[in-house]
């Protein structure tokens, strides 16, 4: 069986090979069924559809969703339906600890880690595998990249004058700064727990920039990055990427802050989270897939097509990839102090929302 599996692989790369073998010596001489079901959200579809060139005799279904809740609502009503179809699933973090894993529908990953190069964590950021659900062995995170929350005007502001987010309560800014509503899930609530849970800046901070200093608040994102262009603002907090890449490349004066300011940098998974689901039909396929994902092609594949699509932020969080797509400014550094979210996220940031909401409410 083992052979046969061997002469199927010969034109894939030697990795993936020891891969299969590694996996195929563990199923009693089972031959293994060709198939696997992937469940995935945003740009790391990209990489799962290149699954099928990698072992093009297992079949690979791709089920993409327009969103973490959308598709996790629809893999749940599957299972209430007893159909369990789904053998990975992967996009932000939220759905994967407040619907799956509550809903008891995660296998444990680190017994699937099958390549070296994967189960090795000294090729991972900071040495370490990273998991977000409560028992840390979950919901794997691959993707983390620096947060560019703060961006500015450069007819009205420069880089150098905003070396902490306390710089931003300078009263020249009062009445200049704009930013996403971060009662709105996205990356505007994403700075809002950071701000909330830094020892150096807390509730405190968030009183006085939303309260204080007369911050205007859109839903909009490309009303914001206009408002900055035009000098209506001097500094946004946050504005989306993408829009102010559009807009730079537009040559409109408009730049991010891109130094780790003095409370240190907040690292994001983006859509770079990803699971294996329980029961599934054939659990090997799902292995094979997920070291393959994992692996030092999976992850240059996911960074490479992730930046070509536009999303420029996408660094894999394996440090022992090149890095030349990622721009500079979205690598992680590892002598920098960071801040990231855990499985208590959600409770955290209703914590942060209800106190901006109540600044708010006393705003003129």
């Amino acid at each position: 069986m083992i052979c046969s599996t061997v002469k199927r692989l010969f034109l894939v790369n030697v990795s993936l090979i020891l891969l299969y073998l590694l996996v195929g010596s563990g199923l009693k001489g089972a031959e293994p069924e060709d198939e696997v079901t992937v469940y995935v959200v945003d740009y790391p579809r990209l990489t799962v559809s290149q699954f099928q060139k990698a072992f093009p005799k297992i079949r690979l279904n791709q089920v993409d969703g327009p969103s973490g809740p959308a598709l996790a609502s629809r893999l749940m009503a599957e299972r209430r339906a007893g159909k369990y179809q789904a053998y990975l699933y992967i996009a932000g973090q939220g759905t994967h600890v407040s619907v799956l894993y509550t809903a008891k529908a995660l296998a444990p990953m680190p017994p699937a880690f099958i390549l070296p190069e994967v189960k090795d964590e000294s090729r991972w950021f900071k040495g370490k595998h990273r998991f977000v659900d409560p028992e840390t062995r979950h919901s794997f995170v691959f993707q983390g990249h620096r947060g560019l929350y703060v961006s500015y005007n450069t007819q009205q502001a420069r880089a150098d004058e905003i070396k902490s987010w306390w710089d931003l309560l300078n009263p020249k800014w009062k009445g200049k700064i704009i930013g996403y509503d971060p009662t709105i899930a996205g990356v505007a609530r994403n700075v809002l727990w950071y701000l909330y849970m830094n020892k150096a800046l807390g509730a405190e901070f968030i009183s006085k920039l939303y309260g204080d200093k007369q911050i205007t608040l859109s839903r909009d994102h490309r009303q914001l990055v206009d408002w900055l262009a035009a000098g209506k603002a001097a500094v946004c907090v946050p504005c989306d990427d993408a829009e102010l890449a559009s807009a730079k490349e537009q040559r409109l004066p408009v730049d991010s802050v891109t130094q780790t300011l003095k409370e240190g940098d907040y690292i994001a998974g983006g859509q770079g989270v990803i699971s294996l689901i329980t029961p599934v039909p054939h659990p090997h396929e799902a292995q094979i897939f997920l070291n393959w994902f994992l692996s030092r092609e999976g992850q240059s594949l996911f960074q490479e097509q992730s930046v070509k699509s536009g999303q420029r932020n996408a660094n894999s969080r394996r440090t022992d990839i090149p890095k030349d797509v990622i721009a500079p400014e979205y690598r992680l550094k590892d002598d920098a102090v960071f801040w990231e979210n855990g499985p208590n996220v959600d409770q955290e940031t209703a914590e942060a929302t209800k106190l901006l909401k109540g600044i708010l409410a006393k705003r003129p």
